[in-house]
């Protein structure tokens, strides 16, 4: 549990990121890297962790 809302956490914080980097003009490489990664740290990681409790037995 801890897992994952540190993972949405620092999800939320990529976002915020790459906003302000587009706010600041900095490259859109940087901006895209950030918003992949926010991606996956919001979607991803906590599904998956979701199904792998949900799925282990005991």
């Amino acid at each position: 549990m801890i897992i994952t809302m540190a993972s949405v956490f620092i999800g939320f914080l990529c976002t915020g990121g790459a906003f302000a980097a587009f706010m600041y003009k900095k490259s859109k490489v940087l901006i895209t890297a950030l918003l992949i990664i926010a991606l996956l740290l919001v979607t991803v990681v906590p599904v998956t962790i979701a199904v792998t409790v949900a799925t282990s037995p005991g």
